[in-house]
């Protein structure tokens, strides 16, 4: 009896043994299953359901070693850029791989990307569930390179009213993207120097109330300077619990810097951010606007004579186009 249970024991070892090493046709070798072990899975809520359920993952990972500190090139500390066309982005197709978002994390010295929609890109973005998710895998790439990424809002539209609800709608369709900041471009619908539109100015500092408190990501405003003496407008965003203030710079001037300096002081309770133009047609001389490496090295002195206010959050430079075509 002893001696026929051994013989079932081995027989039905060598069937599971069998069964283990002669995979179906179509299955992954034991190579491509170890490569897609981090594969990410990203839950998404189903509609009337309590649990999430796991979706193939966007983002084709690969085992390959970080690159060697003399591979890539200094990361910039506080020092980002916003990228004005979206198309950049390789998430318009199908595939997005983590070797380009591995390769721009590497090529630019940036530690975050801001990047910009046009209204009708937000548009898709609201709408095609796929795009939304290859997005969001992205941004999970850029972040596993050590890069943050946020999100530029420049429609006037969503800004006045009525649209104000519209753009608390659009926070609420994107919260699951995994942000770093979202960055509303108000300065481009407030009146010229030396006018006030008091009704407008009420309705964005009650916009800023609604976003800040609806959104799930930081949020920050940019505007001029002179902008914040506008009917009070930098004292009311200063309790209005924005998370910052970002400040358009004209040119890449000493003095533009020194003319901000006395803002960050006045209204020590909002942090600020800078924002210098890069556009060689804003620029007083051809020597304002230098190679790559003199423009960095200018970056990290404004880092560094800023750093004596406390509410110095950083800079952002203003085009990632015009930041490469002084790239050599």
């Amino acid at each position: 009896m002893r001696a026929r249970f051994l013989y079932l024991l081995i027989a039905v070892s060598l069937v599971l043994t069998s069964g283990l090493t002669e995979a179906p046709a179509g299955a992954l070798s034991r190579d491509e299953m170890a490569a897609g072990s981090d594969l990410p899975y990203i839950p998404v809520q189903e509609k009337g359901s309590g649990q999430a359920s796991p979706l193939p993952p966007l983002i084709f990972r690969t085992k390959a070693p970080p690159p060697e500190p003399s591979a890539a090139v200094k990361r910039y500390r506080d020092l980002g850029v916003i990228v004005r066309d979206s198309s950049w982005l390789p998430i318009w197709n199908p595939v997005a791989t983590s070797a380009w978002a591995r390769r721009i994390s590497q090529q630019l010295p940036f530690d975050s990307i801001l990047v910009e929609f046009s209204p009708g890109k937000l548009k898709r973005l609201e709408e095609d569930a796929a795009l939304h998710r290859r997005l969001h895998g992205l941004i999970l790439e850029f972040a596993d390179n050590g890069v943050a990424t946020g999100l530029v809002i420049n429609d006037p539209s969503l800004f006045l009213a009525p649209e104000g609800g519209r753009l608390l709608e659009l926070i609420t369709a994107l919260e699951e993207l995994p942000l770093a900041v979202v960055l509303l471009e108000i300065d481009r619908v407030l009146t010229p120097p030396g006018q006030e539109d008091l009704a407008l100015i009420d309705a964005l500092v009650n916009l800023s109330v609604g976003v800040t408190v609806r959104s799930p990501w930081p949020v920050g405003m940019i505007l001029r300077p002179y902008q914040l003496d506008q009917g009070e407008l930098g004292g009311r965003l200063e309790k209005s619990a924005i998370d910052f203030i970002a400040l358009r710079l004209e040119d890449l001037s000493r003095e533009s810097v020194r003319r901000v300096e006395p803002f960050l002081a006045i209204y020590p309770q909002a942090q600020f951010r800078l924002i210098p133009s890069l556009s060689p047609g804003m620029q007083k001389n051809a020597r304002d606007i230098e190679k790559t490496g003199g423009l960095l090295k200018r970056m990290e002195r404004w880092q560094r004579h800023l750093q004596v206010y406390p509410n110095f959050g950083g800079i952002l430079l203003e085009d990632l186009e015009a930041f490469q075509t002084l790239h050599p």
